[in-house]
């Protein structure tokens, strides 16, 4: 084979195999597994270990939670772009695994655990606030007082902004990886893709019953240490098995990075080096949800409006539309001013706020109409529809992260756990999506291939209907499910699961075929920006997840719930409006999809 990083198809096929695929699958497939085993590993420990640990508010545990998922789903879209133009594959997702390595294992720094002193109680010793002042002993304290230890957040903070960085530098490239090992019309690819996805799943599955089980029942650090070390097997793996990537992972223009910028560093370092301010950029942000949020709403803004004024000039060189573009203009600064009113970004009246957002709303809605009618065309029509099956991917998500959320607070603290003697742990829960994945995507790929034979086969915009709608009734089977507590005013676990079950049976209905869409609707020189349109609205639905899973914060002393039967009646009001939203907008997906199928013209 060649040395070439530039290796042509059919050198592919003299890299050595292991039951009839490239060994370098393999070695994705390991990297992958034990990525995700981490990352998982920690995700549904989060939640718990803040509020039960570190005690802070439902709040306050889910704006991390919502901060930290946020830009995870975001910052691969930077790596992916760092590498594409100057690392290359491979020693992005070898940077990316050091950081990884270096956060998950800082996750087992604990600290020690905060203590609540309720008003009221008298001090048998002296007490330090956070101030600096000292109450004495004898002391009756006149409010509640908080005491945590500030020094091991920090380091907890700065653990989440390696993760979010590390992810953002491995994640999008051992994908591309897989696909580089195959040519175009290489008959292995999708089922190398199969393989690879499944070591996505087992790690996912795994973590989560192991890094669940210890963290809550040794120690937090115990979980959070277990994940670290499945970071560390997996960078090892991919160290070792570099040599099975054949140069396919390398990057494209070497020269570029030996070029020095900063005195004798050259391109390659100088972005290593950079990536150290971005990491207290990134520490800064986990701990501010409200400015995550609030860039994430702006940047789709801009995104969306963007890529369907591209279309418009893009298939009409029409210079008497100023009207028309400057309107869109108004409709886009205005929509992102009240936005940051009303996530208390800026200063100014809320009620106005919202006013003039329902208004931008109007506006950009009467752009797209006059869009058809000067500018209509295919593209135009495509990047219509691709614009909303990408907003309606964000209710998706919002329901479905709310597992890693509310719904491990659910299973915390209202769901009876036990089963056959064996009691689970709530994080443990967050295994079901994996293992349900495992189980039915292949009947679910039969499925469509069997409706497809027929006819059948549903449109893109109804798979994307009837996977919201599976969303929605997920919360539907929690909401019939609690009114039948046991004697102690817990629900049974099946109704849990059911909820699983249904958001993955949604899952497979929608995310398989997101990404496809994406490819086939964008216009053919914007397709990386679609893509990123793509990725932002899922990082959006990340921290819109948490906010939603903030109308059902329970206020609890030292990390428990004292009513449960308040706790759950308080659950079960946010899962019915959650259930309703997921059915309502599943519904008018449905409604409308035949108009966004003729819009699609042709593609299916």
């Amino acid at each position: 084979m060649s040395n070439s990083v530039d290796a042509t198809a059919e050198d592919y096929s003299h890299d050595a195999e292991l039951l009839g695929h490239p060994v370098g699958l393999y070695v994705c497939f390991a990297t992958e597994l034990w990525e995700r085993f981490s990352f998982y590993g920690m995700k549904f420990l989060l939640v718990l270990y803040l509020t039960k640990y570190h005690l802070f508010t439902d709040q306050m545990g889910l704006n991390v939670l919502g901060s930290y998922a946020g830009l995870v789903y975001a910052l691969p879209l930077i790596g992916g772009m760092l590498a594409d133009r100057y690392l290359g594959m491979r020693k992005s997702v070898v940077f990316g695994g050091v950081l990884l390595c270096f956060g998950h294992l800082l996750m087992a720094v604990e600290g020690y655990q905060a203590i609540f002193y309720a008003a009221g109680t008298t001090l048998t010793e002296n007490l330090t606030l956070a101030s600096g002042e000292i109450l004495t002993a004898g002391t009756m304290l006149a409010e509640d007082v908080m005491i945590r230890d500030t020094a091991a957040l920090k380091v907890f903070y700065f653990a989440l902004a390696l993760i979010v960085m590390g992810v953002g530098y491995l994640k999008p490239n051992i994908s591309t990886i897989v696909g580089k090992l195959y040519s175009m019309d290489d008959p292995r690819r999708d089922s190398g893709f199969t393989i690879f996805y499944m070591g996505i799943n087992i790690g996912s599955f795994a973590a989560t019953l192991l890094c669940g089980w210890l963290g809550e029942t040794f120690g937090w650090k115990y979980g959070f240490g277990a994940a670290g070390i499945g970071m560390v097997i997996g960078l090892i793996t991919f160290l070792r098995g570099q040599k099975y990537l054949k140069g396919h992972a390398e990057p494209s223009e070497p020269e570029k990075l030996t070029k020095k910028v900063f005195g004798p560093i050259n391109v390659e370092w100088s972005i290593y080096l950079l990536t150290l301010p971005a990491l207290f950029v990134a520490w800064w942000l986990v701990q501010h949800e409200h400015v995550v949020l609030a860039s994430q709403n702006v940047l789709l803004i801009v995104a969306i409006v963007g890529l369907i004024l591209y279309s418009m000039v893009h298939t009409k060189q029409d210079q008497d539309n100023r009207v028309a573009y400057t309107v869109a203009a108004v409709a886009v600064l205005s929509g992102i001013y009240a936005v940051l009113v009303n996530l208390h970004f800026l200063p100014g009246s809320v009620e106005l706020a919202e006013k003039v957002l329902y208004g931008s709303i109007i506006l950009i809605v009467g752009f797209v109409i006059y869009g058809f009618k000067t500018h209509y065309s295919d593209e135009f029509g495509r990047t219509v529809v691709l614009m909303v099956l990408i907003l309606s991917t964000i209710v998706f998500w919002a329901l479905f992260e709310q597992a890693a959320g509310s719904m491990t607070f659910y299973a915390d603290r209202v769901v009876d756990r036990t089963a056959g003697g064996i009691t689970f742990t709530a994080a443990q829960f967050g295994s079901l999506n994996a293992g349900f994945i495992m189980l039915l995507a292949i009947p679910f790929a039969i499925l469509w291939t069997w409706l497809a034979k027929k006819n059948l086969e549903p449109s893109t915009p109804v798979k994307f209907g009837l996977g919201i709608v599976q969303a929605g009734l997920g919360f539907g089977a929690l909401v019939f499910g609690a009114q039948f507590p046991d004697q102690a005013g817990q629900v049974a676990m099946i109704w849990l699961i059911l909820a699983y079950l249904l958001h993955t049976t949604g899952e497979l209905c929608l995310s398989p075929v997101g990404l496809s869409a994406v490819t086939k609707l964008s216009i053919g020189r914007v397709v990386g920006v679609s893509m990123g349109t793509w990725f932002l609205a899922t990082a959006l639905s990340e921290t819109v997840a948490t906010r939603l899973g903030r109308m059902a914060a329970i206020d609890t002393s030292g990390g428990e719930v004292a009513d449960v039967a308040t706790a759950l009646a308080t659950y079960t009001e946010l899962y019915m409006f959650l259930m309703w939203l997921g059915l309502g907008v599943g519904a008018i997906m449905i409604i409308i999809s035949p108009i966004l199928r003729r819009w699609m013209h042709g593609v299916h």
